[in-house]
Parts: structure tokens; C-alpha cells; sequence
């Protein structure tokens, strides 16, 4: 019972130790997004593209606000019949409808293409990312700087990815 005891110590002091030993070697990197995002040149160019896009959508949906507006002043003037009201009534409700899913697809689109530019920008970063991190010996990069509090100069490597995206244009 007591050699058990002693190779059960023996055991927890040796795993300890290498996980101290594990921990004391571990280095951690630090890349903003966002930065890559607006200062690379891919990045900007990723920006343009989803602000053309967004330009393309706010057309569609001020025209469909128009059709909503024209509608509603061919109703509040009162020079139509019964019917021509009501049909007109309908046609504004169906109007208001389509414009509301507009507005909600638009912003779901513009949503989604942010998403997949800020991957595509991201995915050509993470072969410099491995590279900075096999030289600099980094065990991890962390992305998400909502989460951290503070982050040493020594260990944010934005301004150096951002370089060397540049330079792969």
C-alpha cells in the first residue's frame, strides 16, 4: 500500500514537471483582423468589392421604397374609385412586403459576402501566419482581440503580416 502510494506521488511529480516545463516553453502570437482587413491591400480591395455591393443593394431597395411611396401618394390623393382603392390598398401592402424582405435579404447578403471576404483575406494570411510562428516560435496566434486585455508589442505580429500580404500583390 505504500509503494503505491510513493509510485502514485512519483507519478503526479513527474507529470508536473513536464507540464511546467511545457507550459514554460509556450509562446503565444497576437494578429488583429480587422487590421489585416483595413490596411492590407487585399483587404481594401475586399472592402471595395463589399461596398459595391452594398451600393448595388441600397439601389434596389430605395427603388422598391419609391414604388411603396408612389402608392401611398396615389392613395392619399382620393381621386380613385372603390375598387381602384382597394386594388391600389393591395398593391401597397404586397409592396411593403417585398420591400421589407428587400431590406432583410439585402442586409443577410452584405452579411454573408463580409464573411466569406474576411475569410478569403484571412486564408491567404495563414500560410505567412505559420511561417511567422514556426520562426518565431510560436505554439499559438490568437485572432480575436475581444478577448484580450493586453497584448505586448513583442508578441502582435500585425503590422509584420500586413507587410508581407502586401508583398505577395
Amino acid at each position: 500500500m505504500k509503494m503505491l502510494k510513493i509510485s502514485t506521488f512519483c507519478l503526479l511529480a513527474v507529470l508536473l514537471g513536464a507540464l511546467t516545463a511545457t507550459a514554460q516553453t509556450s509562446k503565444v502570437g497576437f494578429v488583429n483582423p480587422q487590421r489585416i482587413i483595413n490596411e492590407s491591400k487585399i483587404g481594401r480591395i475586399a472592402q471595395e468589392d463589399l461596398a459595391r455591393l452594398g451600393r448595388e443593394k441600397d439601389r434596389r431597395v430605395s427603388e422598391a421604397l419609391q414604388e411603396v411611396e408612389v402608392i401611398k401618394q396615389e392613395l392619399s390623393k382620393g381621386l380613385l374609385s372603390v375598387s381602384e382603392e382597394q386594388a391600389r390598398e393591395k398593391s401597397l401592402r404586397l409592396a411593403a412586403r417585398e420591400y421589407e424582405q428587400l431590406v432583410e435579404q439585402s442586409n443577410l447578403d452584405i452579411q454573408g459576402e463580409e464573411r466569406r471576404l474576411i475569410q478569403f483575406v484571412m486564408r491567404r494570411a495563414d500560410s505567412i501566419l505559420r511561417r511567422i510562428a514556426e520562426e518565431m516560435g510560436f505554439t499559438m496566434i490568437l485572432t480575436d482581440p475581444e478577448i484580450m486585455g493586453y497584448v505586448a508589442p513583442s508578441v502582435d505580429i500585425t503590422d509584420r503580416v500586413i507587410r508581407e500580404l502586401n508583398g505577395m500583390m
